[in-house]
């Protein structure tokens, strides 16, 4: 499966600091140019997530539209002593570069080599930076840090309290958010930031894993509606499980008033907002790659209620909103690998 990542762009106009590589004339708003020395260059993927910033300020946020991949040459600034391309100028000591290896000297050995190189297109997407994302912000974010990489990772949820205010921006973040998927968990970080969409979704995915303490829950589920699930018709306990509308994770409610029976392939569907209940008829509605993965005679059938008046409408009126997000990508493929190896695992 795969899901987007989010990235840090060190630009020229920032003094990249890792002073072997000289670097490339990059346009902040429009495309970033990389080389395969630079740490990262082969994980990042159209889709990603960017914020490119400078050394002490953070320009903006973009999703990459393409990546170009060419030939070239480069200059590469070395140790004299060791060879190491990984140095360090100086601006108030004297001899004025360092190395990795603490070799100190005044100039650096220059080497012309073939590099592959690379230009990340991003710019009919750009958005600048809304001034409360700060460049210490956006370091404390980077999952890895590495004070000699131009390309970092961040975790986007760190910063995701900044964005909010900026429509533009925060779009991203729920972009972001729809394209997480099951395997993606292990990046996530432990301390939650408060009222994150992102966090929330992963939240969501770690239930879909766990499935635990569910007991009570589906007891009330039951003795509502039966021991059925509520789309299929299945009766079978052992695939009945009950799903949350609205995430415990966010809202601590089990109620009765706040789940479906469902089918376990179903429920991890629903979990995954690519099947939902229209809260206008509470009818089944279903994402295209699911009815064309052999679950289209569930789309448009009603819900089974059991003559009660069924789930609570608000917390269905929510999920709806989820299930057609505006900046959602169309292809749940795209997403969450095929839907036959999500309702695999």
């Amino acid at each position: 499966m795969i899901t987007s990542r989010a990235w840090s762009f060190l630009t020229v106009g920032g003094e990249r600091q890792y002073g072997g590589n000289t670097g490339y004339e990059d346009d902040p708003s429009q495309v970033y140019r990389y080389d395969n020395f630079v740490g990262n260059h082969k994980r990042v993927s159209t889709g990603d997530i960017v914020v490119i910033r400078s050394s002490d300020e953070v320009y903006g946020m973009a999703r990459i539209t393409g990546i170009e991949a060419g030939q070239g040459n480069k200059e590469r600034q070395l140790c004299p002593t060791c060879g190491t391309s990984v140095i360090k100028v100086r601006k108030t000591i004297q001899p004025r570069w360092v190395c990795e290896k603490r070799h100190q000297f005044d100039n650096p050995v220059r080497k012309m080599v073939a590099v592959t190189t690379y230009a990340a297109f991003y710019g009919t997407t750009f958005q600048p930076a809304p001034t409360g994302l700060t460049s210490d912000r956006l370091a404390a974010a980077v999952i890895r840090p590495s004070d000699q990489m131009s390309i970092k990772e961040i975790d986007l949820a760190r910063i995701e309290q900044w964005l909010q205010g900026d429509p533009g921006c925060y779009a991203f973040v729920k972009d972001f958010a729809a394209s997480i998927d099951v395997d993606a968990l292990s990046d996530a970080t432990n301390d939650d930031p408060p009222h994150s969409v992102i966090e929330a979704r992963r939240r969501v995915l770690r239930e879909v894993n766990q499935r635990r303490g569910q007991a009570k829950f589906r007891k009330r589920l039951i003795t509502r509606y039966g021991a059925v699930c509520q789309i299929s018709g299945c009766t079978f306990p052992a695939l009945i499980e009950a799903a949350h509308i609205r995430p415990y994770a966010e809202t601590n409610d089990n109620g009765a008033h706040n789940g479906l029976l469902l089918r376990s392939d179903l429920h991890t569907l629903f979990d995954l907002d690519l099947l939902a209940i229209d809260p206008s008829n509470l009818t089944v509605k279903l994402h295209p790659d699911v009815r064309a993965a052999g679950y289209a005679a569930f789309d448009g059938i009603p819900l089974f209620l059991n003559g009660t008046s069924g789930p609570d409408l608000t917390a269905l009126s929510d999920r709806w909103e989820s299930f057609q997000p505006p900046h959602a990508p169309a292809d749940a493929s795209s997403q969450f690998g095929s839907v036959s190896a999500v309702i695999a695992d």
